[in-house]
């Protein structure tokens, strides 16, 4: 693969990552900073919380868009390829040049990023997430079994291995970013007394 080509798919990935449409959100309806508010996560659940239910849908949904796309105009690439552009997706989206490096964790982007590897699969995981929504009218925890159940139908909708792989290793790159939050998130929890899991001030 050509070093030229793989600089250019990191450098696309990470700046349609670092769109901060969190933090543009918050701005332009409250005019608050999400990096310091609710549990100072620059990401969907924050403003969910922060903003409003319907904006934090809508971050998500700007989220879950960067996601899609970056994967789409890789998806029939070298998997080399495909695996650089999602981890720059996600590295842009959690550590944006435009807010001083301070992002969020990229779960919708994730999600994003497989939807366009993996649209069926996709497609039924968001049934299951719909089914979630239903059952406990809570948005974002209904997003769990929405993942899980992309990957358990992944191979039975004719997506390779090594494609899985690389989505799967997109949501790790999440989960490790989710450990290195977490002593800054505590820490501007304690400054706004949030209560992480009731959403909502302790104040």
């Amino acid at each position: 693969m050509d070093i030229a080509a793989l600089g250019g798919t990191a450098a696309y990935a990470y700046l349609m990552g670092s769109v901060p449409s969190a933090y543009l959100i918050a701005r332009l309806v409250e005019g608050v900073d999400i990096r310091t508010e609710g549990e100072g996560n620059v990401g969907a659940r924050n403003v969910f919380h922060v903003v409003g239910k319907k904006w934090g849908i809508v971050a998500f949904l700007l989220d879950f868009a960067k996601g899609v796309a970056v994967a789409v105009p890789f998806r029939d690439s070298p998997l080399e390829q495909i695996a650089v552009a999602g981890a720059f997706l996600i590295i842009g989206h959690a550590y944006p040049v435009w807010l001083r490096f301070i992002g969020g964790k990229g779960l919708a982007a994730a999600g994003g990023f497989a939807a366009g590897l993996m649209p069926l699969a996709t497609g039924i995981g968001a049934g299951v997430g719909l089914i979630a929504l239903a059952a406990t009218r809570r948005f974002m925890p209904s997003l769990i079994p929405a993942v899980v159940m992309v990957f358990v139908a992944a191979p039975f909708t004719g997506v390779d291995w090594e494609t899985i792989a690389v989505a799967l290793g997109v949501f790790l790159v999440v989960a490790v970013k989710r450990v290195l939050d977490e002593p800054r998130m505590k820490a501007v929890e304690a400054e706004t007394g949030w209560d992480r899991a009731r959403g909502g001030t302790t104040r």
